[in-house]
């Protein structure tokens, strides 16, 4: 069995998705759907949110708090709980882009029950995607830039590796 698919076979119930923009944490956590998770994407619930959408699988609460989130930035401290407590609902969730830093672990008093993973894909990977997907949708991107999420990534990530929490899925495809 590969690393790969060893990872897949022993995620949790609980896992989040960390990683740069571009790295295919949501392209990963569409796949996890097959295997009965809920996916929730931050990046996406605050687009939807943003344009008046109102999914009916998606509380309101939450929905209006990521209305006001600045895309690129990490959640404020009602935001992530807003995320937290929907998440902590669903027997079996995933969520991408979510914690974007340690001040997040804070809001985790059942740190336990969640899997960290992160989705590594080489940085011309992402770029080709970054552009792609500025030329396919409304999102766009400036190469080189970084967004203040992922400035603060290599912190978190930098904490759950010493604490023995943050696995590794290779995305280089």
């Amino acid at each position: 069995m590969s690393g790969r698919r060893a990872l897949i076979e022993s995620l949790g119930t609980h896992v989040f998705l960390l990683g740069p923009h571009g790295c295919g944490k949501s392209t990963v956590g569409r796949r996890l759907t097959a295997r009965g998770y809920i996916h929730l994407s931050v990046g996406l619930i605050g687009r939807l949110a943003r344009r008046g959408a109102r999914p009916a699988d998606i509380p309101l609460r939450l929905l209006q708090v990521m209305a006001r989130h600045v895309p690129g930035e990490a959640l404020n401290p009602q935001a992530a709980t807003e995320i937290l407590d929907y998440a902590r609902s669903l027997d079996k969730v995933v969520i991408d882009g979510f914690p974007a830093n340690i001040e997040h672990l804070a809001l985790l008093d059942d740190i336990e029950r969640w899997q960290f993973v992160y989705v590594l894909t080489p940085r011309q990977i992402r770029e080709q995607r970054l552009l792609a997907r500025a030329d396919t949708t409304k999102r766009a991107w400036t190469p080189g830039l970084k967004s203040s999420r992922d400035e603060l990534l290599p912190d978190l990530c930098r904490h759950l590796r010493s604490q023995r929490q943050l696995s590794q899925l290779s995305n280089a495809r």
